[in-house]
């Protein structure tokens, strides 16, 4: 709760929050969503959207219209200073932003023009599945805000609170992303159609947890695990996109897995623990230079196909296969592409 909350900003440049708001788990009660409901059926959920509050506050009148705001948004209010003329003038500062504005313009065009229940029914369905899949998942509250382009903190999960930069997913922001210095290899996929794979993916690694070892194999399983956990709450999307691939790069995988394989086991990289030494298959980056044609975080690749082999072998659900330990599920699998 602590890192979580010295990434929250009441707003995005000057002016953080002293304190996240801890009573924010006991002021929300789950919502019970059937699981056996089609997508269409999917029960929304409340998204709390501080930017479209924000950017619509009279700011020659900011200081009543904060004050009025602050009971909906106790997240980015709490401990905030709103007698102080300094943090107001930020605020004001803020909201008379054009970079502000357009990227709160591309957020209403690409949430609000057409259905501005979109948000509520697709975080309504990716709940409803999580839930079935993992039955003390607690439904969090939603927040969404302009983080100005902070592509590091773009989602932010804590138990009962999810917390969305929502200018990073939304479509038309290229040009601002490439002014801003994100590269392009991170800038498309910020998006918004990956906006509900990198929720899933947030919520799949708090309940996985850290990987067991420092061994490339564990980083290998921990990213299979995830990546099953993204495909049976969001059975509709596409493994490139799950996995955060062009369609150009996973193709590439698809038809060099074998290779792939071979390298990690020859140069006996599978149970290597300087990460240094592995570096290229867990981190970001426009590529894998150790592989020609081959793109970065192949071990998300494998550990999708490692463990829906081992899947498909045992009888393990869910549960089991979060506490499988890499080894297990390494030699149930009997992997080998």
């Amino acid at each position: 709760m602590e890192k979580m909350r010295d990434k929250l900003f009441f707003f995005r440049k000057e002016f953080a929050c002293t304190r996240f708001c801890s009573c924010l788990a006991a002021g929300f009660m789950a919502l019970f969503i059937g699981c056996g409901s089609r997508d269409s059926s999917c029960a929304p959920v409340p998204v709390r959207r501080y930017e479209n509050a924000l950017m619509r506050l009279d700011t020659g009148n900011l200081k009543a219209g904060l004050e009025l705001m602050a009971p909906e948004f106790p997240l980015f209010f709490d401990g905030a200073d709103l007698e102080d003329s300094l943090n107001i003038l930020q605020i004001r500062l803020f909201i008379n932003d054009p970079v502000v504005d357009e990227l709160h313009g591309r957020i209403r065009q690409t949430y609000d023009k057409e259905d501005s229940s979109r948000l509520s029914k697709d975080f309504g369905c990716l709940f409803s599945r999580i839930r079935c899949l993992s039955p003390s998942f607690r439904i969090p509250e939603v927040y969404t805000y302009i983080s100005y382009l902070d592509y590091a903190h773009r989602i932010l999960y804590q138990d009962t609170v999810l917390v969305i930069g929502l200018d990073l997913y939304a479509d038309g922001n290229e040009a601002l992303m490439d002014e801003a210095g994100i590269p392009r290899y991170l800038s498309s996929r910020l998006n918004s159609r990956y906006l509900m794979p990198d929720a899933a993916r947030a919520v799949a690694l708090s309940l996985i947890g850290d990987a067991e070892g420092d061994e490339l194999l564990a980083w290998i399983v921990k990213e299979g695990k995830t990546m099953w956990f993204m495909r049976q709450v969001l059975p509709k999307a596409e493994p490139s996109v799950l996995l955060g691939y062009s369609d150009a790069d996973f193709a590439w995988c698809e038809r060099n897995e074998q290779a792939i394989w071979q390298y990690i086991v020859q140069q006996d990289l599978l149970f290597e623990t300087d990460p240094f030494e592995y570096r290229y298959f867990i981190n970001e980056g426009p590529f894998n230079p150790l592989l020609p044609g081959a793109p970065a975080r192949l071990a998300r690749f494998v550990g999708w196909k490692m463990v829906d082999a081992y899947m498909k072998r045992s009888d393990a659900d869910w549960t089991v296969l979060r506490e499988a330990d890499p080894m297990t599920v390494l030699e149930e699998s009997r992997y080998k592409p």
